[in-house]
């Protein structure tokens, strides 16, 4: 029984630093939440214990949001790391992963502390929550598949 529970730590551990695992994040999405309004996020397939992404806003016909993102392994475990605009990066370390989900989580950070990636059919949900000035919130990102150009 105890051989048993080291394989089965053993593989959940392992899979915490798989980054191959989120290959179904690879890929263009966008969201057109409004007229005017489009939101993308473009991820790069998983390669040498990385995945790369970018986001960008486009309000209006101007560019209002961008951020560069990587998933890597980061002490042993998968984590996101965040630069949003030109500012510092924010590391946010791995808290679970499913076949179809993954969590990040960084409790000391401003706002969000967690992000969240979903399988949704052919589709992308995306979400940052935490709390903001002591109150609970998040943003949902609804993201479809886009072709890359």
């Amino acid at each position: 029984m105890r051989l048993l529970f080291l394989f089965t730590a053993a593989i959940a551990a392992s899979a915490q630093s798989d980054v191959s695992a989120l290959g179904w994040l690879a890929g263009c999405w966008e969201m057109r939440p409004a007229p005017g309004l489009s939101i993308e996020e473009q991820w790069t397939k998983p390669a040498g214990g990385t995945m790369l992404g970018m986001g960008r806003t486009v309000k209006g016909g101007r560019t209002v949001f961008t951020e560069f993102l990587r998933i890597s392994i980061e002490n042993g475990k998968l984590a996101y790391t965040a630069r949003i605009g030109t500012t510092g990066v924010t590391v946010f370390p791995l808290l679970k992963m499913t076949p179809d989900e993954v969590v990040f989580e960084n409790p000391s950070h401003d706002f969000p502390q967690r992000i969240v990636y979903r399988k949704n059919g052919a589709n992308l949900a995306a979400r940052i929550e935490g709390t903001d000035k002591g109150k609970a919130r998040h943003e949902d990102f609804p993201y479809v598949r886009a072709k890359c150009e």
